[in-house]
Formats: structure tokens, C-alpha cells, sequence
């Protein structure tokens, strides 16, 4: 602020922990910087877990050198026509790809104590599909906040978009919540093709290939393919990254 009282810019500083994904228009897309952490949020259910979000949203991260976790939320609806397992998805991204996963439910209070202490003291931003639970997990430890929150097209099985634009939401102790607004699609054309497969973090634990630009897709020799053939790389895994390997700006 200057003598006159009137603000000013003074120093733009370069951004940091960004994570991005590339818009319909081909354009790369920043959601959120200056972030220390990545939370991907997923339903189990209502509107259904969709697995190629997940690896998008964390492969995006990953790229960005930005640690990330997955909370899989709305436990409470676990063994519900439909609902995908909550062990399963711990095992294939908690035990296998090695990210740290919550289980929650805003309606029972479980994992919220977890929760907490996930984001304590870091800028968190929160990625997922719409009506996947953002927005209830922020209310449940905050209830004083009375934010917005959306429900489930029962046409589509669709979230209906509440949040509309990232907020950055203040919750003390040095600790911030940025929620952007559900997604529907996240495509990562922004990340070099031969870059992506470092985006897979299960696959560094394989071995080494026979080729050192192995793609891992038909290779001889290839370590990964050997994996998902034994079961320790989740074949659905693989077959997410052969899917964006080859993909052109479309989304699932």
C-alpha cells in the first residue's frame, strides 16, 4: 500500500506445486498452485467410483512432483448394489501404487479423525468428480462453515455442480482446504507420452526392463507386463495408462 492508501503489486512470484490437467480446447489448465498436498476425492458409490478419473487426477500429481492421496469416500454405502470395494481400491493404491488412502463417510463421522490429520498444517486441494463428497468431507470437520453441498442426479447418477469456481477455505493452524469444482473430465495430453509411465508409481517397484525406453506396452523383457501378469500391478492400472498413452485429448 502506497501513502495514498491504495494497493499494489509489487513482485509476481513464480507458482509452485500446481496441479493442472489440459482443457477441452487442448490448452494446458491450472486448478490449483502453491499447494503442498493433492487430495483425490471418490465416491464408492451414488454417483459410481470411476477408476480413470482417479489415475488421471493422480497421475497429474505425480507429474508435478506433488505428493497425493485418495480418499474413498461414502463408506457408509459399502456393500450397496454397485458400490465398488473399499479393499480392494486400498489394495491397488494404497498396498501396490504405494499413495496413502482414507476410507469416510460425512453421514458416520468415519475416517474424519484420519482425514484431519491428513491436511493438517499443509494447502490441500481437493480433486473429484462432482457430488463426490468434497464439499461434505469440508463441512464434517467444519460445520460452522455451512457450505453448500450438492446430491445425485438419481437420472444420471450425475453430480449437479455446487462448487463452481476453487475457494481456498481457511481452517487454522496453518492449514488451508482449496476445493475446485467437480470435474467431469480429466485429461492429461499435457504430460509427454514418454513421461507417463513414470506417472505410475507401481511400476518403479517391477524391476528393470530389457530396454530402457520400454513403453510397457508389448516389449520383450518388459518387467511391468511380467507384474501385472503375477497380479502385483492392478491389470485395470495398466490398462488406465495404456488407454492415456494412446489417447487424444479424451476423457472418461
Amino acid at each position: 500500500m502506497n501513502k495514498q492508501g491504495v494497493w499494489y503489486v509489487e513482485e509476481i512470484l513464480a507458482r509452485k506445486g500446481c496441479l493442472e490437467r489440459t482443457s477441452p480446447i487442448g490448452r494446458r489448465q491450472v486448478l490449483a498452485a502453491n499447494i503442498d498436498l493433492v487430495v483425490v476425492v471418490a465416491s464408492i458409490a451414488s454417483p459410481p467410483l470411476r477408476r480413470g478419473f482417479i489415475d488421471r487426477a493422480l497421475a497429474s500429481a505425480d507429474w508435478n512432483h506433488l505428493p497425493a492421496a485418495l480418499v474413498l469416500n461414502k463408506i457408509d454405502l459399502a456393500g450397496n448394489k454397485g458400490a465398488a470395494s473399499p479393499e480392494d481400491l486400498e489394495n491397488i493404491y494404497g498396498e501396490q501404487a504405494g499413495y496413502t488412502v482414507l476410507k469416510t463417510s460425512a453421514i458416520t463421522g468415519s475416517g474424519m479423525e484420519e482425514f484431519k490429520k491428513l491436511i493438517q498444517g499443509k494447502t490441500v486441494a481437493l480433486a473429484g468428480i462432482s457430488a463426490a463428497g468434497k464439499t461434505s468431507l469440508i463441512q464434517a470437520i467444519h460445520p460452522e462453515l455451512n457450505l453448500r453441498i450438492g446430491a445425485v442426479n438419481a437420472k444420471t447418477t450425475k453430480g449437479k455442480h455446487t462448487t463452481v469456481s476453487a475457494r481456498l477455505i481457511p481452517l487454522g493452524k496453518d492449514t488451508f482446504l482449496m476445493d475446485t469444482p467437480g470435474l467431469r473430465a480429466f485429461s492429461v495430453d499435457h504430460i509427454p507420452r514418454n513421461e507417463l509411465k513414470f506417472c505410475f508409481s507401481e511400476f518403479d517397484g517391477a524391476g528393470p526392463c530389457k530396454f530402457r525406453d520400454c513403453l510397457h506396452e508389448t516389449e520383450p523383457g518388459c518387467a511391468v507386463l511380467k507384474a501385472v501378469q503375477q497380479g502385483s500391478i492392478d491389470r485395470k492400472r495398466h490398462a488406465s495408462y495404456l488407454k492415456l498413452l494412446h489417447e487424444e485429448n479424451t476423457y472418461s
